[in-house]
């Protein structure tokens, strides 16, 4: 049986500053001293924490776990119940992000639905062509033309812009 509900037990076994959504810091210094503190805290877990922590814990301990190397890390971010379209928007347009990212992301129907994440994955040099060519039938003409002069698109997907152009008959 699968449960949906998030075990206060293993919640409890987290830093609240690593669960709690912040609101906002009040000094810019201090957020970046806060950001540090959870990054030193998220290096020296296991495995296994982190991907408990990246279905309970916060926008700011997702996006550090969003860089893990390791596929099973990203993969409990990607599927986490936490996660927003606003964060699966910013890891889209992330080109630092593993490839492994965006693929998860692809794979995802309800966040291909979102017109926006739909054109930063066909620009993120990472998205693999076959993805890319597949979400370019979907793209409005005006970002056909950015797309098909792009030099950071895959080339692939800029020549197969410039021809889903000629086909609606807007060259």
């Amino acid at each position: 049986m699968v449960n949906n509900q998030i075990d206060p037990e293993e919640v409890s076994q987290f830093p609240k500053e690593l669960i709690e959504e912040g609101e906002g810091q009040s000094e810019p210094s201090d957020a970046i001293k806060i950001s540090e503190s959870l990054y030193a805290q998220i290096l020296k877990m296991s495995v296994s924490e982190k991907i408990k922590l990246a279905t309970v814990g916060n926008r700011e301990a997702r996006n550090i776990l969003i860089k893990d190397p390791n596929r099973t890390v990203v993969t409990a971010v990607i599927n986490s119940p936490k996660l927003k379209e606003e964060d699966v928007l910013s890891f889209a347009t992330n080109r630092s992000l593993s490839d492994e990212v965006v693929k998860q992301i692809a794979l995802k129907k309800e966040w291909l639905k979102n017109y926006r994440i739909k054109l930063a994955l066909i620009v993120n040099p990472k998205t693999p062509p076959s993805v890319s060519l597949r979400l370019l039938g979907h793209v409005m003409e005006k970002d056909l033309r950015n797309i098909a002069k792009d030099k950071n698109v895959n080339s692939l997907v800029a020549r197969q812009a410039l021809r889903e152009l000629g086909k609606r008959g807007k060259i």
